[in-house]
Order: structure tokens, then C-alpha cells, then sequence
């Protein structure tokens, strides 16, 4: 992620969302602290079913917009309702609870948590989100038009996905998400994801066990997560490692096909530089493949 980028996202995140909220509308009325769409580079038309929707906004390589367009094109009845004190705006429907909060780098929908890598954004005075994650939420196909710089969503049958509490594997979220805290409690949400990626990519390995408990306590050829013989594993997660959890679950990877991670300070040893792929680094952990 471009240093000028995490500048522009803190300044962001700095915002104070001052502006009331008439009856319920998801959107500040503007002033000189809120962003303006004219900080990004592109405008981005956006079309469901053929008929022009509104304006995204390009923010680097992610479209963005606003939750009240969105939920007004797409959802059945919704109530919109803004907390100006926590930032936050949440949804409510038939069958739909979401939350989005500026700054935050997820949306909480339905007890799934989607990853938002640049942020809930304040555009111009409405708190806007990523098209693609949005569109998840009623399974809506989303495509790219290269010759008219547009996106097209075809949402002829909008559905709403399935529940967290059906979709995520009670033993795979209680198992990851405690691993993570033990890890990487004390890092950013990227350095969870980072930690929780290993364990995935574990299990998607051959040559590893098949299940989130196995490769936790994994022990073939040797202990492969210290915290489960010093015991902090059992230590309750906090709230973001749960999150990041939710986040590996769904499928979302930032550390490509790494299956280690190393604290250089602690415990980085030539093994790891003579003989595997360095990766990436994410706080206080190296990433190898």
C-alpha cells in the first residue's frame, strides 16, 4: 500500500463527522472537513441492470460508494441510521443487520465480517464503502467495462447471503481467532489476517494437516505454534482477533502463499532465509512461503 495513500486514509480517519442526520439519512450534510470525491482520481459510472445507478469513486484500485445509494438501488426496505459520535453508520432490514464505521477496515454484515483494505471512507459527506463487498451481501454479480471505465452490477435476483452464525464453523472460528489473539494480540488487523493467513494456507497445504486444529497443534515435526504449550492460546480473544478471524474465513489473504511467520527479534533463524520465500513484513512478524 503506497505510504501517500496511508497518509490520505489517516487524515481520513482523523475526520470528525461533526454534521446531523436527517431522519435517519445515511449522509452529513458537507463542510470543509469532509472529503471531497475531487481527492481521488476517478469518477466511476456505475450501472445496475443497465440503468445508470450514480457516481463511484476510484480509490486506488477500488471503487467506492455510498451505503445509502447502494442499499436504495439494491435492498428491499432498509432503515439507515448515522452515530455521529462513533462514526457509524448502520443498516437494518429484513433479514440484514450491518455496521460500517469510518476508519474500520471491515463492515460487520449479518455476523460476517467483509475486509475493506483501504477503509469505510466519508466521501463528500456520505460514508461510502467498496462496490465488490457490498455486492457480496446479495450475491450480485459485479464486472469491469475496460472501454467505458464502468461497473455493471447484474442484480436480477439479489439474495442475501448466509448467516455468520451458519456460515463460519464454530470449532474453525473459536480455534483461529484464539490462535491469532496468542499470536498477534497486540498487532494491527492486517498483522492478525497475516497470522490467521498461515494457518489457512496450512490447512490448503499437502503436506499439512487438513483441519484448523491440526495445523494449531500440529506437532510431526515439532511444536509449530509455541502458544500451545505455553498455554496462552486459551486465553480469550479480543474482539479484532475475532474479526480477523472472520476475515481469513471468508477467504481474504494478504500474505500470498506464506505458511510461516517469524518474529525477526525473537525467533528468526537462517532457516528461514536460506530456505523459504520472504514474503512480506506486517508489524512485528516476517511472512515466508
Amino acid at each position: 500500500m503506497k505510504k501517500l495513500f496511508k497518509n490520505r486514509i489517516s487524515m481520513i480517519c482523523a475526520i470528525c463527522l461533526v454534521a446531523s442526520m436527517a431522519s435517519g439519512f445515511a449522509s452529513a450534510e458537507i463542510t470543509d472537513s469532509d472529503t471531497s470525491s475531487s481527492s481521488y482520481s476517478e469518477v466511476v459510472p456505475m450501472y445496475i441492470n443497465g440503468i445508470k445507478m450514480s457516481d463511484g469513486i476510484r480509490v486506488e484500485d477500488t471503487t467506492y460508494i455510498p451505503l445509502k445509494t447502494f442499499f436504495e438501488s439494491i435492498g428491499e426496505q432498509t432503515n439507515i441510521v448515522w452515530d455521529g459520535e462513533t462514526g457509524t453508520v448502520s443498516v437494518t432490514g429484513e433479514g440484514l443487520e450491518l455496521t460500517a464505521s469510518v476508519g474500520n477496515k471491515y463492515i460487520t454484515v449479518n455476523n460476517r465480517c467483509l475486509y475493506v483494505p483501504y477503509g469505510i471512507l466519508n466521501l463528500d459527506g456520505s460514508v461510502a464503502a467498496p462496490v465488490r463487498e457490498l455486492a457480496k451481501i446479495y450475491q450480485v454479480e459485479v464486472s469491469w467495462d475496460e472501454v467505458t471505465a464502468s461497473v455493471s452490477l447484474n442484480a436480477d435476483r439479489p439474495q442475501l447471503f448466509e448467516n455468520g452464525d451458519a456460515f463460519y464453523d464454530k470449532q474453525d472460528l473459536y480455534w483461529l481467532s484464539h490462535l491469532i489473539n496468542a499470536e498477534s494480540g497486540n498487532q494491527s488487523l492486517e498483522g492478525k489476517i497475516g497470522v490467521g493467513n498461515v494457518v489457512m494456507n496450512r490447512v490448503a497445504d499437502p503436506t499439512c494437516p487438513d483441519t484448523i486444529y491440526g495445523v494449531i497443534f500440529d506437532a510431526k515435526y515439532g511444536v509449530q505454534f509455541s502458544v500451545t504449550q505455553t498455554g496462552s492460546i486459551y486465553g480469550e480473544p479480543n474482539e479484532e482477533s475475532v474479526v480477523a478471524a472472520k476475515i481469513c474465513l471468508e477467504g481474504y489473504n494478504i500474505v500470498g502463499n506464506s505458511i510461516y511467520f517469524v518474529n525477526p527479534e525473537v525467533g528468526l533463524t537462517s532457516w528461514f532465509t536460506n530456505t523459504r520465500v520472504y514474503v512480506s513484513t506486517i508489524g512485528e512478524h516476517d511472512f515466508y512461503a
